[in-house]
């Protein structure tokens, strides 16, 4: 079945019988079928099962070399009780079966997906299948584009979905086009994050993303420092001051083909800091070069506004996307500089490595200009967030408990956690400044999550429903997850917001 994917995804293909070299199976615990995997079931097979070495246990995947007719290979797979299997569980066993698949340097892989989906309603199908999918292709993604030689291992050329019910085809077409789709804006995100700062310049992205938004219809506008300028958005510019390299300022409009009386009007903002040095209050040596990641949430948000647009999203969505690059130089913002922002508020820089919040600021007081129902920005913002959530939940922080409760079902549906930290006014206290209406940072490290947040909402306007999430510390190298590349981006919540856009 042909994509229009943005990258070169295997073929998936489906029907009633399969003709290649390795066929998968899965197998839930305690089932009956399970302990006594019998008829056409090899040999082998069978006894695993019979010597307990095969339980279908969640996380086993065997493999079997030439067991079948005309020697094709078999792939068994567990996938734990039935009680307690979920998408992510799906995910997580696709994964699996994919990093099997490139080991045993199989060309053609069919999966039995009637045996995945054994039990599942048609509605958790709907979920379970996409999920397999997202696992399997997400974990053989790669970053090679700089490597003179490409990855070597042999590739897989094609993928069937078998399955014995033939009322299944229009609706497995529908679920393999938005399975590919999704898995073609994570794969964008990641490639936008992992591209290196001397090649990934605001100009590189700013470039691309409109060449993006034409080809999928959506209306992008550039600006550049002379129009930032004129839009005072003097807080952005001072970040990019002391680089060589121009900032840039990126809106993309998505705009629904037929206008639902129901639709709402998301806005979506991106913190994109090409190369974060810390500026004149320079970052330690130690692992700098990961600051290139520095503009995930910008890549996090031209993910999920490419989705939400390709997916058909019944609302409009405006996304405002801010790159600039941090720098020390002759010209670069100094600590105890005072910058007025585009709402007019005064900020007194204490210091230039608490630069996400900067660019933010003037992005939320733009987005405000666009009249939408909601704004939610994302940012790599706090090293603090890694230290108060770890790496399973990123946090996040609103004014608004629609908005929570929509951006909690949304996590819900794609399994990728938050967690709601306060965003009380008494925390405010800790940023005012004695010589301007606020500090970017305080002079310690308590709460410095919360504290970069309380900074954000000076931005929002009285009655405008906000949500601001900070991504830093599932941003990248999150390989914990079998999906995920042990290092690089993860592009995790790409999902998380394109369900959020299209439904709220």
């Amino acid at each position: 079945m042909k994509s229009d994917t943005i990258h070169s995804l295997t073929p998936l293909h489906f029907g009633k019988s399969f003709e290649g070299d390795t066929l998968a199976h899965f197998y839930f615990q305690n089932d009956k079928k399970t302990a006594a995997l019998h008829g056409e079931t090899p040999t082998e097979i069978q006894d695993l099962a019979k010597n307990g070495t095969f339980t279908g246990a969640a996380k086993s995947v065997f493999f079997v070399r030439g067991s079948y007719i005309d020697q094709i290979n078999l792939i068994i797979a567990g996938l734990g009780t039935k009680k307690d299997f979920t998408p992510e569980k799906a995910r997580l066993t696709g994964a699996m079966v994919a990093n099997r698949v490139s080991l045993e340097k199989v060309k053609s892989l069919g999966i039995n997906i009637d045996g995945l989906l054994k039990g599942s309603s048609k509605a958790m199908a709907e979920s379970i299948l996409p999920a397999f999918l997202e696992g399997f292709y997400l974990s053989q993604y790669t970053f090679d584009k700089y490597k003179s030689q490409k990855n070597g291992n042999q590739k897989l050329e094609s993928i069937h979905l078998v399955s014995e019910d033939r009322r299944n085809e229009a609706w497995l077409k529908k679920i393999i086009h938005d399975s590919l789709i999704t898995i073609d804006c994570i794969f964008l995100t990641r490639d936008f994050s992992n591209e290196p700062s001397n090649h990934g310049t605001p100009e590189f992205y700013a470039n691309e993303i409109s060449k993006l938004c034409k080809t999928y219809g959506l209306k992008c506008k550039v600006m550049g420092e002379a129009e930032a300028r004129k839009e005072k958005m003097e807080l952005f510019l001072c970040v990019g001051a002391g680089s060589d390299r121009e900032s840039k300022v990126v809106i993309m409009e998505y705009t629904p083909k037929t206008g639902a009386k129901s639709a709402n009007h998301v806005s979506l903002v991106g913190k994109g800091v090409t190369f974060d040095s810390g500026g004149i209050s320079l970052k330690p040596g130690m692992r700098m070069e990961d600051m290139k990641h520095d503009m995930t949430g910008s890549a996090t948000m031209v993910g999920a506004t490419l989705m939400a647009a390709r997916l058909g999203s019944k609302n409009k969505i405006t996304t405002i996307l801010v790159f600039a690059e941090n720098m020390p130089s002759g010209k670069a913002t100094q600590p105890g500089n005072i910058i007025k922002a585009r709402n007019g508020k005064t900020v007194e820089i204490i210091n230039t490595d608490a630069e996400g919040r900067l660019v933010l600021g003037d992005a939320l007081d733009l987005a405000h200009d666009y009249e939408p129902d909601v704004i939610v920005d994302t940012a790599t913002l706090t090293g603090a967030c890694s230290v108060a959530l770890g790496k399973l939940a990123s946090a996040l922080f609103t004014n608004d408990d629609k908005v929570s409760k929509a951006l909690m079902k949304s996590t819900e549906a794609t399994e990728e956690a938050l967690w709601q930290l306060p965003l009380w006014d008494e925390y405010f206290e800790d940023i005012k400044s004695n010589y301007a209406d606020m500090m970017n940072s305080a002079n310690d490290s308590n709460g410095g999550t919360i504290r970069g947040a309380i900074f954000l909402k000076q931005f929002i306007k009285p009655g405008m429903k906000w949500a601001h999430i900070d991504l830093a510390n599932r941003a990248y190298d999150q390989g914990y997850l079998p999906y995920n590349p042990r290092k690089g981006s993860s592009g995790v919540y790409v999902r998380t917001f394109a369900h959020f856009a299209m439904n709220y």
